[in-house]
């Protein structure tokens, strides 16, 4: 048995960056980067205008009040997506649509709620400093600018940024194909009818869905019986994906036969048993450029070494180092006990109480309670030497969510 830092060590240094793949800008959402994005303009290109008002120049409006408004005539009316070729003088004003350039001679932009249009002229009810309500070109992006490094996460605003510098398409990293098994006789497909001692197969949908979340090609093999012959077709199949995910079968009981399996199917064990809990018998091997994870089969167990293990392998693979949970400080609620030496994952809700987290411990800890990590916002993370946590201490939460 190796502590959860050694076995994720051992998986992250078995991993591969993927090869990159082009893809039209609107399918690259959630996609990984495989290139460093450089700006090839400014943004925005030109000076303009931050506010519908009049352009001017601020001296002008030195002495504006509500009492004595500046008048100043009005050459050229300027809406966003047009240009004017005439300058500013001394007691002249464009009118100007917010995005518009800022027209030669003028220096800032007074908002049309400070003036009253008149014919032909505007008065000026406020003094404007120079650079006043004015957007430089540049401001946003200056060309030649790092704008996203390889290995970032595509959001909606990374989205924005590529159109904004007109790019079609994406570079990103390809996507982990990975295969999903559960095995076990006891288990039946979602639909059919159950008979006593049966259970739904849910454990290769929560890892279908943790596999999408985490930027993977996830493939359900389905179901692998409690027999040596049916485990192998299924291992020998899933071993021509990138990643294999087993769930359940790799404990030491007369039936778990995944881990000698995995061996007969030349899969090279890196280790089995990971100091933690829950998830403690957890496999990971290898197969040529296969990673193969045996997951617990309770399913708190198999989502928290997702979590813990293949995850941070799917990020690393897409070259995203950032895969660590975010943290969050909060007073626990309860007092909580470990319950052994390995290291335990408590599954805990977060509560707002003025302007403080709470957080507070499901009221089961089983592997068995799915319900826990429905309910946990994040884990609470004891490590193995720490017997108990009392009630009131501050903690460190990390989120699920």
């Amino acid at each position: 048995m190796i502590e959860l830092e050694e076995a994720l060590e051992i998986v992250l240094s078995q991993v591969k960056v993927l090869p990159p793949e082009r893809v039209n800008l609107l399918s690259s959402l959630g996609r990984t980067l495989a290139e460093d994005v450089y700006a090839d303009l400014d943004i925005p290109g030109f000076d303009r205008a931050a506010m519908d008002g009049y352009a001017v120049i601020s001296k002008d409006t030195d002495s504006a009040s509500r009492k004595k408004p500046v008048v100043l005539e009005v050459i050229a009316d300027v809406p966003a997506g047009y240009s004017t070729k005439k300058v500013v003088k001394s007691g002249k004003a464009v009118r100007i649509m917010t995005g518009a350039p800022l027209p030669r001679g003028a220096d800032a932009v007074v908002m049309v709620e400070d003036t009253e249009k008149q014919e032909g002229k505007v008065k000026i009810f406020r003094r404007v400093n120079p650079e006043e309500n004015v957007s430089f070109a540049g401001e946003d992006v200056k060309k030649g600018e790092l704008i996203l490094p390889q290995g970032s996460l595509i959001r909606p605003a990374e989205v924005a940024m590529l159109a904004t510098l007109g790019k079609k398409n994406a570079l990103v990293r390809t996507k982990p194909k990975v295969a999903i098994v559960s095995t076990g006789d006891e288990l039946v497909e979602v639909g059919k009818t159950l008979e006593k001692g049966e259970i739904y197969d849910s454990n290769s949908f929560a890892l279908f869905s943790q596999v999408l979340l985490s930027g993977g090609e996830p493939y359900r093999l389905g179901i692998a019986r409690d027999k040596k012959e049916n485990l192998l077709a299924r291992i020998k199949e899933g071993l021509s994906y990138q990643l294999l995910i087993l769930s359940g079968g790799v404990s030491v009981g007369d039936y778990d036969l995944v881990a000698d399996v995995l061996r007969e199917a030349g899969v090279k064990m890196m280790f089995w048993k990971v100091a933690v809990k829950p998830g403690k018998p957890t496999f990971f091997g290898m197969r040529k450029d296969t990673l193969v994870f045996g997951l617990p089969g309770y399913p708190v167990s198999s989502m928290v070494n997702f979590e813990n293990l293949v995850r941070p392998a799917i990020f690393s693979m897409l070259g995203q180092r950032d895969w660590q949970r975010i943290r969050v400080k909060a007073i626990l609620k309860e007092t909580v006990l470990s319950g052994g030496k390995r290291k335990k994952f408590i599954r805990v809700k977060l509560v707002k109480e003025g302007d403080k987290y709470l957080a507070v411990p499901a009221p089961s800890q089983h592997s068995g309670v799915l319900k826990s990590m429905v309910w946990a916002d994040g884990f609470l993370i004891l490590p193995g030497e720490v017997e108990r946590i009392e009630k009131g201490k501050e903690v460190s939460v990390e989120l699920l969510r």
